[in-house]
């Protein structure tokens, strides 16, 4: 009997330690299946270092594109949408769409204050975000807003003003540190 519930324990210790993993790194759309909106975005930006990818967010869904040809989206949710902002002091690069699998920010890995208010001023976010490995930073804020947006990094600071609506941008990189 030890030696049966030793083993049913050892079973569910290893499928537990399976599902703990990280997903593959190696871009699959299989892995796609059952994730929310945010985890395909951080698989997004964790697979941007892999070759032949295409990914990029519109204000519908996460967008994959993977080297045999496949496609697959992930929606984002109804009430929220993400944009990704690249802020930057010298370097920068016209944009619309986020492609997270190849959009670069000048600031990579930096730790930003962002202060996002509603047009009547309501504070929404209010903490330091580092920037990723691609320069920027994503906020996932409610649709159908205007938002005022400040950040702040290397002692120098920026304002501008973000929108969530169904054409809005989701990738803005004109928001110029000084």
């Amino acid at each position: 009997m030890h030696k049966t519930l030793s083993v049913i324990l050892t079973g569910t210790l290893l499928s537990t330690l399976a599902f703990a993993q990280p997903p593959s790194l190696a871009p699959n759309p299989a892995v796609l299946g059952g994730v929310s909106p945010q985890q395909a975005l951080k698989l997004a930006n964790t697979w941007r270092a892999q070759g032949g990818l295409q990914s990029y967010v519109t204000p519908e869904a996460v967008h994959f594109t993977f080297p045999d040809g496949q496609k697959r989206a992930i929606a984002l949710p109804k009430g929220q949408m993400v944009v990704a902002i690249a802020p930057y002091i010298t370097k920068t690069h016209p944009c619309k769409t986020h492609f997270t699998s190849g959009c670069q920010g000048e600031l990579v890995n930096t730790p930003v204050k962002v202060h996002v208010t509603t047009r009547t001023g309501k504070t929404v976010l209010q903490k330091t975000i580092r920037t990723l490995d691609n320069g920027f930073l994503e906020l996932w804020l409610d649709r159908s807003q205007h938002y005022k947006v400040t950040l702040t990094a290397q002692g120098k600071t920026t304002r501008g003003t973000l929108a969530t609506l169904p054409s809005s941008d989701t990738c803005v990189t004109t928001l110029q540190l000084r």
